[in-house]
């Protein structure tokens, strides 16, 4: 069964090709796993210990080390480090295929998980710059405030590369029922985050995906989920069965055939984020 996942921190864990290259050889289970968004993190560290010009030069050198890997699709998980439209420029000449605008935290754009703000002003101007220049905005990290400011704005679906649903588990991170509705009735596509602490209090296993996955789709039905699975950017908090990243995901996809549908698992694995990706056209 193909695979496609909406956000992998390949970009920030390894710093060669060869590192890439052995990683995907190792772990992507036989060539099933398909395309990859491969985000490049911005860190609170970094923003504080690099200058805007030095996170920007690591970030193009990252990004030249897969540009002729079908299987990456480069992403930049949050761009909160820029300062002006001068920044904003050298953003859409590395043409990402989407950025977030936060990670956990307010910045000049908007107002992160763990933030009070919404949208600002340069944040307005930089999702219009942004989207005119065929860059998505992934949603993901965003405050709900700013979450439904930016849906009543976009000119695209909405996109949550990596999340997890609030009436499951109910953390800042998450996305709730109204969120997900929106998600649907834009035709939008949110991915379901692999990552321990954002699913469950307790050590996380296959059993606590398939409760989120399960609500999801009894809310907003089979065609607007898929994986977000945040492999390396999650440290030891894979889940049960995932300790060795996509290895696992057979297991799951088996487990989802068997309790909902094999045409849900396929949707799930795949079929949902290409489909998205087909519609955006970008």
């Amino acid at each position: 069964m193909q695979i496609c996942d909406a956000h992998n921190d390949l970009l920030t864990t390894f710093d060669s090709l060869f590192e890439i290259e052995n990683y995907l050889q190792k772990y992507c289970i036989n060539n099933e796993v398909v395309k990859i968004f491969t985000a490049f993190y911005v860190s609170e560290k970094m923003i504080k210990e690099l200058s805007t010009t030095e996170i920007f030069n690591l970030m193009q050198h990252k990004f030249e080390l897969i540009k002729n890997c079908e299987i990456c699709i480069p992403v930049i998980e949050n761009i909160g480090f820029i300062k002006d439209y001068k920044d904003l420029e050298r953003i859409t000449a590395i043409h990402p295929l989407a950025v977030t605008l936060t990670w956990n935290y307010d910045n000049l754009l908007a107002g992160g998980a763990y933030g009070t703000s919404g949208l600002t002003k340069f944040g307005r101007e930089a999702i219009k710059i942004l989207e005119a220049n065929n860059i998505l905005i992934d949603t993901a990290h965003m405050n709900k405030q700013s979450f439904l400011e930016f849906a009543s704005i976009t000119r695209y679906p909405l996109f949550c590369s990596h999340t997890s649903c609030k009436s499951i588990y109910n953390i800042l991170r998450a996305l709730d029922d109204e969120q997900l509705h929106l998600i649907r009735e834009s035709k939008g596509f949110v991915g379901l985050c692999l990552y321990l602490t954002l699913l469950s209090d307790n050590p996380a296993n296959m059993k606590v995906i398939l409760r989120h996955l399960e609500y999801i789709v009894s809310l907003i039905g089979t065609l607007n989920i898929g994986i977000g699975s945040d492999f390396n950017g999650t440290g030891e908090c894979n889940p049960k069965g995932f300790d060795i990243d996509y290895n696992g995901l057979p297991t799951l996809l088996n487990k989802i055939s068997q309790k909902l549908d094999k045409t849900v698992a396929i949707n799930f694995a795949s079929r949902n984020l290409l489909n998205f990706m087909q519609k955006i056209q970008l």
